[in-house]
């Protein structure tokens, strides 16, 4: 008897069939989407369109994506857009969370995405959730001009990619404090005074312009720009957009007053905004930011922590009758919303470099060795040491999707984060491998950055052959890059950052607000490194005390080495006694320095010169006038 997957919840089908893996997820509730013929997104499928001679319809969807629910019980339900779809096209479904690659190119403005393509994967039409009348329609009319009026089409749609190559030629240029005061300009000009946060509606939480505002006012001292931030960061956690039940923020409010949320809860939001919050909490540790910290941990660890796997599940599904329940007990009556147990690398590091902001803005130690274990199941399950191959997600019998940007430079920064915590030495040496791995597999020479993902067979299907470089993804791992040159002493590190960041000097403004952590990384790239070292046994109270102070710093731009004499790393590799050679510290005393640029201090014995020795630091930062 054939299986049923019309009623069946989103995880009975993901676990169907373990000897042909069921990759399709559709709506929890009533729909009839699995009776159209999906593919999955490969050649295959482009190649059956060509024999075929049929267009393709691209659907791009997400399990956390009410809209996407909404489409599967609707549209992809209706009889004759069913009839429709299966006769005139070839259908690829793929899942924004598992392709970020395919999700890149393709998107039409949001999710759902309903793409209409030729069969060599150019975009024809598209949009986002289409009812089921104007689904029928459409469908019909893209068939029959691909059947009746395709040199038109196929005019259309060379010109479209003319214009789009236009659009992505690179354009290098030199780094200037210039870059990082129009894109502040610029975020200002979109802060929304009355309510916080930037822009109108629908109003997202926006982590990385966050980040980029907390390490303006620590460069400068600003107060409209503390003004910014407490204003924003007190209205996400008091209104509608975060849950005060179970904790947790939702993905982003339909209002402009954060009062009436879309209800899903993403890993990748939550690991951003708690570090946000923790990074805060440093900086204005009176303003009650910890206890945002401790909550948001509390729903992490109770809903997406998984034990088996020592990793974060990617999200929790939107239900609004179950978060519109105001009360423990209520929503104990109800079954809690779907969580995706699936676990992606880039997110899980995200969310242990959180944790470990959490802990160093608490003192929480459950924090780092959480975050500390995540990593290492990391580097357990998801990493290939043979082949270098970092994967996107833990997928049985192994995902093909590897060495992403996001998830390298991701990994990259959690790596740097562990070993700032002084007790993972060993640390330094993964994030040293993320670089190389970044640099060999996904660098752009020519025009600097780093390509998304890397360079195939070159008999990828559509878009994929265009190879994208995403300025986000690019500023954390120039920052990243900035961070191990310091600690490393390697400058190739540095100058690849360099490269990376002058690659974007002619096209940032384009991006608008999502130029906010380019900026932040062009800022970091400009002022002097400050590098804190404490040398010293391990359980030396003095050098504990000077450990403290020192990571008590919050200047932008510093990094951070406890160095212990005779100390291994955690392959045995003495490499604390390696850098306290190269640096030209004595091993036989504790003491702390302070080195900004290549000039490092003589040795600090206690707390209160190591404070005024960081205050002077800080005073390194003059903007010009």
């Amino acid at each position: 008897m054939a299986t049923d997957l019309r009623v069946r919840s989103l995880w009975q089908q993901d676990r169907a069939g373990r000897n042909l893996r069921v990759t399709f997820r559709f709506s929890p509730r009533p729909n009839r989407a699995a009776e159209i013929g999906w593919r999955p997104w490969g050649g295959k499928a482009f190649q059956e369109a060509q024999v075929a001679d049929k267009p393709v319809l691209l659907a791009i969807s997400a399990v956390w994506c009410h809209w996407c629910h909404v489409m599967d019980e609707t549209s992809y339900s209706d009889p004759e857009v069913i009839r429709l779809i299966n006769e005139r096209y070839v259908p690829i479904r793929v899942d924004n969370d598992e392709r970020p690659d395919v999700n890149r190119r393709y998107n039409m403005g949001g999710w759902p995405t309903t793409a209409f393509l030729t069969p060599d994967g150019e975009i024809v039409h598209g949009g986002t959730y289409l009812p089921p009348d104007a689904m029928r329609s459409y469908l019909a009319q893209v068939a029959d001009l691909w059947a009746s009026q395709r040199s038109d089409l196929a005019q259309r749609v060379a010109e479209l990619r003319e214009k789009e190559n236009e659009a992505r030629s690179p354009k290098s240029g030199d780094l200037s404090v210039q870059i990082v005061d129009q894109v502040g300009s610029l975020v200002r000009g979109q802060y929304d005074p009355q309510f916080g946060g930037f822009g109108r509606e629908p109003k997202f939480p926006q982590p990385k312009l966050l980040r980029f505002l907390l390490d303006e006012h620590r460069r400068f001292g600003y107060p409209e720009i503390a003004t910014m931030l407490h204003r924003t960061l007190a209205a996400m956690a008091a209104g509608g957009m975060y849950d005060h039940v179970e904790g947790g923020f939702f993905r982003y409010s339909t209002t402009r007053q954060w009062e009436i949320p879309h209800y899903e809860k993403m890993l990748e939001d939550n690991a951003e905004l708690l570090a946000v919050y923790a990074e805060a909490h440093r900086s204005f540790p009176t303003a009650g930011y910890d206890r945002v910290v401790r909550d948001v941990i509390r729903w992490m660890d109770a809903v997406l922590w998984q034990p088996d796997k020592k990793l974060w599940a990617g999200s929790q599904d939107a239900d609004e009758h179950y978060y519109t329940l105001d009360s423990v007990e209520e929503r104990a009556k109800h079954d809690a919303p779907f969580v995706d147990r699936t676990a992606y690398t880039g997110w899980n590091a995200l969310a242990a470099s959180a944790y470990w902001a959490a802990w160093a803005a608490t003192g929480e130690k459950a924090f780092e060795a959480r975050a500390h274990e995540a990593m290492g199941s990391t580097a357990r399950r998801l990493w290939d040491p043979e082949t270098k191959a970092l994967r996107h997600f833990d997928a049985a019998g192994g995902s093909t999707v590897v060495n992403l940007l996001g998830d390298l430079a991701a990994a990259l920064a959690a790596n740097l984060d562990a070993y700032e915590t002084g007790l993972h030495p060993g640390a330094l040496g993964g994030a040293k491998v993320n670089a190389m791995t970044l640099r060999d597999r996904l660098e752009d020479p020519e025009a600097g950055g780093f390509f998304d993902a890397p360079e195939g067979t070159g008999a990828e299907p559509g878009r994929l052959a265009r190879r994208e470089r995403p300025i986000e993804e690019n500023a954390l791992a120039a920052e990243g890059l900035l961070r191990l040159a310091a600690l490393s002493g390697e400058d190739e590190w540095r100058e690849l950052a360099l490269h990376t960041l002058r690659g974007f000097v002619g096209d940032y403004r384009q991006w608008g607000q999502f130029a906010a952590s380019y900026a932040n990384a062009v800022a970091r790239a400009l002022a002097e490194p400050l590098v804190i070292a404490v040398v010293g046994p391990d359980a030396d109270s003095g050098a504990l005390a000077l450990w403290q102070r020192a990571r008590s710093a919050t200047d932008p731009a510093r990094s951070l080495h406890r160095l212990v004499p005779g100390r291994a790393d955690d392959r045995g590799f003495p490499r604390d006694d390696e850098l306290l050679a190269r640096l030209g510290f004595p091993n036989d005393r504790v003491a702390a320095y302070v080195c900004i640029g290549t000039v490092c201090s003589a040795p600090i014995a206690d707390e209160a010169s190591l404070g005024s020795a960081l205050d002077e630091a800080g005073r390194r930062y003059t903007h010009p006038d």
